[in-house]
């Protein structure tokens, strides 16, 4: 009998791990669970290792590597990696594809690799915290903090009304602020806006400084890139110096079988793809085709358009992301990765073009037809309408706005959905990107003997020839990056002598270097 799993509601720590040793409890033969160790408040950072080990041990196989909630309030990522573990072991022996998948290959998966900002993120009004090395509010000590000030269990904005404000209530929905026209004057009331919190610290009643919290940005520690703080907010004291990013790199520099990862983020509906710091101009050319021609094979399941982070998902180029896992699996290792930012509330809306969201400002339309989805599926939940409040350091504001966690990042779970069409987000978008790995993980490379012959030459005395091939679709290299970097080895072919017999002529082991795969013997028909 399959484990049933109830995935309309996100799982706190306690709930994961139960289930996660339920499925390992109740697929013994196929799956086995395992710590990499401890985060910052001790609470273990799981990985699931899935094959069939009756066709060998995962190690010796290629594998595919997934990893989630690596940003605390990206709860979505670790649902839809818990649902993909659990669709490949409920799936085996009934789907062609998951049977081939695990009898051929390995995955290696990482439901929640911050757990304890993923705990902060589940339980509090805090849903930007980091990865637990500090509390919410106990890394910020002067200017403005963010904080529950009115205790309603969310941290949205404040307004202060103010004759050199920069906002106005729009006359469209009183909800919405849109911003001042540059030499504008008597339409107002005017307002600032601020994150809700509270001031720290010496104040002298007039002006404040907006303190941006050091919440431990474990997407800003990996190796490739990194930069110390004042560059790269959110990277740590120095490259893998927090405990949950150290385990996911030790993790895939002892499997170098990986040949396929995802890392799953939270929003846009995008699938992401190197480079981070650089143009395709500098991506060599075969694997540009390669991300190409995959990620348009593999976001048929999904829907999502595949692009480059640099090019068409930074705002600023001079500012790219740096530190970063994918930036490190490719630039450093080659090894074939997406990063899907899952969920896109604004095409949940009816807004057009919702890839650019993260390059430009929304406008007083796309916030009117968000609002509206707010009412029609979440109920009004996801807004918080302006209500006055006595603040004990400001006076008099005002506070409401978006409360984000259930509306911008992530699908709505069940209990915050108000109607069918609602309901239905979560599951679709953690079943089609749970489709998107499994058609990438179909592309590894796959050596395998086709023929073995033995010709006997003389009494007691044999030639023997084997002839292999490599039946995947990407080469045994992996990428033209990985082998420039020398991260890809050749391929050995080893003979294994059985008792009494000798090798007389030739090397037990020889390097016969790399084997092609499907993709780089695609050509265009043509009648000459």
């Amino acid at each position: 009998m399959a484990y049933a799993l109830d995935f309309s509601e996100y799982f706190r720590f306690d709930d994961l791990t139960r289930h996660l040793q339920g499925l390992a409890a109740a697929y013994p033969e196929l799956a086995t669970l395992e710590s990499l160790g401890k985060s910052w408040r001790g609470r273990d950072i799981w990985a699931m290792t899935i094959t069939n080990p009756a066709t060998g041990a995962h190690h010796e196989k290629p594998a595919f590597y997934i990893d989630a909630h690596i940003h605390a309030e990206e709860v979505a990522t670790s649902h839809t990696a818990l649902y993909t573990l659990w669709y490949l072991l409920t799936e085996y022996g009934s789907n062609p594809e998951v049977t081939w998948l695990l009898d051929n290959t390995a995955f290696y998966i990482l439901p929640r690799t911050n757990p304890d900002g993923a705990e902060i993120s589940l339980t509090t009004a805090h849903h930007w915290c980091g990865n637990g090395r500090y509390l919410p509010g106990e890394e910020q000590t002067a200017g403005l903090c963010q904080s529950d000030v009115n205790g309603d269990g969310y941290i949205v904005q404040m307004r202060i009304e103010d004759p050199a404000g920069e906002w106005k209530v729009s006359k469209d929905d009183p909800r919405l602020m849109i911003l001042r026209e540059p030499g504008e004057i008597g339409d107002g009331p005017y307002y600032r806006l601020y994150r809700e919190g509270e001031i720290r610290g010496a104040w002298d009643g007039v002006s404040f400084d907006i303190q941006k919290p050091r919440d431990g940005n474990l997407n800003r520690n990996f190796p490739a890139g990194w930069y110390a703080e004042y560059k790269q907010y959110g990277a740590g004291d120095y490259p893998l110096s927090e405990p949950e990013s150290k385990a996911v790199a030790d993790f895939l520099l002892a499997h170098p079988n990986i040949s396929g990862m995802q890392c799953y983020h939270t929003h846009g509906g995008l699938h992401l793809r190197p480079s981070l710091i650089a143009p395709d101009s500098a991506i060599p050319t075969a694997d540009l085709a390669i991300y190409k021609t995959l990620g348009a094979a593999c976001a048929k399941t999904t829907g999502y358009p595949v692009i480059s982070v640099y090019e068409e998902f930074t705002p600023d180029p001079s500012q790219a992301r740096t530190g970063s896992l994918m930036q490190w699996s490719y630039d450093e290792m080659g090894i074939i990765t997406f990063s899907t930012e899952l969920w896109n509330p604004e095409l949940a809306a009816g807004i057009a073009d919702p890839a650019k969201y993260q390059v430009r400002a929304r406008s007083t339309e796309d916030e009117l037809a968000l609002l509206k989805y707010n009412d029609e599926h979440l109920g009004g939940r996801g807004f918080i309408d302006w209500t006055p409040f006595d603040h004990p350091q400001l006076g008099r504001v005002e506070i409401g706005g978006w409360t984000h966690m259930y509306t911008f990042r992530n699908p709505p779970p069940a209990s915050w959905a108000s109607s069918e069409k609602a309901r239905g987000f979560l599951h679709e978008t953690i079943h089609n990107n749970c489709l998107f790995t499994i058609k990438h993980a179909l592309c590894t490379p796959l050596v395998r003997i086709q023929q073995v012959t033995a010709e006997s030459v003389a009494p007691g005395l044999y030639k023997v020839r084997a002839v292999i091939k490599n039946e995947g679709f990407l080469p045994t290299y992996m990428t033209q990056r990985s082998l420039d970097n020398l991260y890809s080895g050749p391929v050995t072919a080893a003979v294994s002598l059985p008792e009494g017999a000798a090798l007389v002529m030739g090397t037990p082991a020889q390097d016969i270097g790399h084997l092609a795969g499907r993709d780089e013997r695609n050509a265009p028909w043509s009648p000459w």
